[in-house]
């Protein structure tokens, strides 16, 4: 112990005679170790901690397939759940639930300005099989999922907090959704956030009635979470479920032919599983960066320990042993990884709150991100391990320098001999790992590029969106449809207007509602139109609102809103195709259960699924025939749309006071969060690579410019003999192009197995894509280049008789 306390207080001592290194080297470390606990962090809280419910492993989802429409993550319809609860035999219990992002909004009339609150719709058994109890109140109770006894409302902890001050007494009193009177049961805890973090209550399903969703077993529109029972493998629980329902495929061959299979995943990798791969490539390309910064910190103890040779020889003579020159050198490694890890360790703290800030919402789970005691020991580790990683190379250099060399040298030449390939080594390593991180961005901007830059099949520009619940209360069945068009037209009046339209959901958000047509005169698998987009609803002004062209025919019309009209549908150029290929299909007739419907035009493709989903048949209907509350209205102006938003919003309430209001603002904004995420892995892997190419500069420079400080005496005589300043930098560029270029090749090959692992992050573009990976070499190559040009310029104006007298 007092040999330890005395290697700690020479080495404090050291590193105080040298507080510009010892800056370099705490700031450097604190950056690779303040990362890495940043993006470990992010992690430890999404992928490591187990989810915040009872037993969390036997969780599971379940999904509805059909292989020959493509359906592989399907809900179930009403009558599929209550026959899989009775005859599933793998489960404690089955639950159903609704939530659709954008469309699920409840009104929310009281305690203040009207707002709109998402809500998801849960069975009577939702809670109890997810295990969580409410932190204040109770949770839903079976008898409240039945109409007229459902007027209930558990709300999020956000909500509660941020609309009612965190009202404890709020409990057992009544809010006003919906114009009704819904009693606040009780509020969640802060961890539960399913089935999304966007959720801010939870209302029996039993709210939505038959004018809302018809309960056809043909209509699959519920989720289902389930929990096994102990002992119940999910291969054995799926097995039971895949009985259930090929029973049901035999036995309702109208609606549920070709349905005879599920697929099961945990509820971990329901939730987390979109975001693993990319959160293990970023916490692979923080290790590479740390990397990087120890190779730099290597290069600069092995500079450090030829400065000392002298001092470390003597040392020797005067009885000191290898093995404690090496622990002395290893200590002051340690003393700066702790140092640097403290330092990191704050501003990881500061990295994780720009993270989340950064993320927007697109990393699950954010609640459960932050520093606790697991990443504490994980950046003290990564401390220690760092010290080793960067210490022992000069440690073991210096130690075996020959102390009489040293002593008859003087420390002049000697280490330049003894260290030039090892420095060399590092930076070969610190350059490969930039070529991989290099590589590993380019990868993501090029992709991210071509998702950006994909025609979505509308127009977003000079648009701006309005997103609205219409109140029940006050407006029910085709008086919805009354009230709409009345906004409709009031907007559409509005000065630097050109066209509004109207829609249950926005564009490239999904959300078309699953209906199922019959084609006459067609037998077998051609004679249903199953559109794999769904159904969307939409006012006549839709298509002109947002730029989709029509290709054929007409679009709706004001009279196609009317109940006394004829039913019409359109369809979109990729059901044409599907369905009717070679042939015009305007004017051919299909049918939904017993009511005809004439198709009267084909529009443009768009992406309804979102920008990375190739475009798939999508059936419109006006809003006469299905004349729901969600309401998204989109405004084309001749100007910028933003200014328009204050007038927009003047003109909705000057038709409904009450109205509340979800969003207002540009189209082109609502589209940016569908990239969100990832945009934020782009700019995250872009900012790491960006960091490893500039710490892998600063590390070649800090090389050369040392090697330069070395020879000086060698350059002098070079220059004395008639060499020219051309030669001396071909020469001083020429030995570090060397061990730049082998970095790079191995940093390709390595980036060439690496990147596979990216594959699920990119968009048209392959992981060995050959523009990127030259790109990235020529890059790395010539920042490499002005790293070991800049010291040799210097080398180059050496005086030869300045350098010989120095000597």
């Amino acid at each position: 112990m007092d040999t330890l306390l005395q290697d700690l207080r020479y080495a404090l001592r050291t590193l105080r005679r040298s507080p510009g290194f010892a800056l370099v080297a705490v700031f450097t470390l604190a950056l690779g170790i303040g990362l890495n606990t940043a993006i470990f962090s992010v992690v430890n809280g999404v992928l490591l901690r187990p989810l915040p419910f009872r037993d969390p492993d036997q969780l599971v989802r379940l999904h509805h397939t059909h292989p020959e429409k493509a359906a592989e993550g399907g809900p179930f319809s009403p009558q599929d759940l209550e026959d899989l609860q009775a005859g599933a035999t793998g489960f404690e219990a089955l639950a159903g639930y609704l939530y659709q992002a954008g469309d699920a909004a409840l009104n929310l009339t009281s305690n203040g300005e009207p707002a709109q609150v998402q809500a998801s719709h849960v069975s009577k058994e939702f809670f109890p099989v997810m295990g969580v109890n409410a932190a204040l109140g109770r949770t839903l109770r079976p008898e409240e999922n039945v109409p007229g006894a459902d007027r209930v409302v558990v709300l999020s902890d956000a909500m509660w907090r941020g609309r009612f001050n965190a009202d404890r007494s709020l409990v057992g009193r009544t809010i006003t959704l919906q114009g009704e009177p819904f009693t606040v049961v009780g509020v969640m805890p802060p961890s539960f956030s399913f089935p999304a973090t966007e959720v801010e209550a939870w209302v029996p399903i039993s709210l939505i009635g038959e004018d809302d969703i018809p309960r056809e077993r043909g209509l699959r529109w519920m989720n289902v979470v389930g929990r096994l029972r102990p002992g119940t493998s999910p291969e054995a629980a799926l097995g039971s479920v895949n009985a259930v329902l090929a029973r049901l495929a035999a036995e309702h061959t109208d609606t549920n032919e070709g349905w005879g299979r599920a697929r099961l995943e945990t509820l971990r990798d329901s939730v987390v599983g979109p975001v693993r791969p990319a959160l293990l490539v970023l916490l692979g390309t923080v290790v590479l960066v740390l990397l990087v910064a120890c190779a730099n910190l290597a290069n600069l103890l092995l500079a450090r320990a030829s400065a000392r040779e002298r001092e470390l020889a003597v040392r020797t003579a005067m009885g000191a042993g290898r093995g404690r020159l090496v622990r002395q050198m290893l200590t002051e490694s340690l003393v700066l990884a702790l140092m640097g890890g403290v330092l990191g360790l704050l501003l990881a703290v500061v990295g994780v709150r720009a993270l989340l800030r950064l993320s927007a919402g697109t990393i699950p789970r954010p609640e459960e991100v932050g520093i606790d005691a697991r990443v504490a020991v994980f950046a003290l580790l990564l401390s220690i391990v760092t010290a080793v990683l960067f210490g022992m190379v000069p440690a073991l250099r210096a130690a075996r320098g020959s102390t009489s060399d040293t002593l008859r040298d003087g420390g002049r030449g000697g280490s330049e001999r003894r260290g030039g390939t090892t420095r060399a080594v590092l930076v070969m390593a610190q350059t490969a790992a930039a070529m991989v991180l290099l590589v590993g961005a380019g990868l993501l901007v090029k992709s991210f590029w071509k998702l950006v830059s994909v025609d979505p099949g509308f127009r977003s520009e000079q648009v701006l969106l309005a997103s609205l619940e219409i109140p029940e209360d006050r407006y029910d069945g085709l008086a919805k449809n009354v009230y709409r068009n009345e906004l409709i037209r009031t907007l559409g009046e509005l000065p630097g207007v050109n066209a509004v339209g109207a829609a249950k959901t926005q564009p490239l958000q999904g959300g078309g509602e699953a209906y199922e047509f019959t084609l006459p005169g067609r037998t077998g698998a051609d004679a249903t139109m199953s559109p794999a987009s769904g159904t969307l609803i939409v006012s006549p002004g839709y298509f002109s609102a947002l730029g989709i062209p029509l290709l054929r025919g007409r679009t709706f019309e004001a009279n196609d809103d009317l109940e006394e009209s004829p039913a019409v549908l359109m369809i979109d150029q990729a059901a044409s195709r599907r369905y009717w290929p070679g042939a015009d299909p305007v004017g051919q007739t299909v049918s939904l259960g017993e009511t005809p419907f004439t198709i009267i035009g084909v529009v443009g493709d768009v992406r309804t699924e979102g920008l990375a989903a190739d475009p798939q048949p999508t059936v419109y209907f006006p809003f006469g025939v299905a004349p729901r509350s969600a309401t998204q209205l989109f405004i084309r102006t001749s100007g910028d749309p933003a200014l328009m938003a204050a007038a927009v919003r003047k003109a909705i309430h000057g038709v409904d006071p009450l109205q509340p209001l979800a969003e207002v603002r540009p189209l082109s904004s609502a589209m940016a969060d569908t990239v969100a995420q990832p945009r934020f892995f782009t700019i995250l892997l872009t900012l790491f690579g960006g960091v490893a190419v500039l710490l892998a500069a600063l590390g070649l420079y800090g090389v050369v410019a040392y090697t330069v400080t070395r020879r000086k005496t060698e350059i002098g005589i070079r220059m004395a003999l008639g060499a020219r300043s051309r030669d001396v930098v071909q020469m001083v560029v020429g030995r570090s192009a060397l061990p730049t270029g082998a970095g790079i090749l191995v940093g390709a090959f390595g980036a060439l197995l690496l990147t596979r692992l990216m594959a699920s992050m990119l968009f048209q573009v392959r992981p060995a894509d050959p523009a990127t990976f030259i790109g990235a070499a020529l890059l790395l190559g010539v920042v490499a280049l002005v790293a070991s040009w800049l010291p040799a310029r210097g080398a180059a104006r050496i005086e030869p008789t300045q350098a010989l007298r120095a000597d």
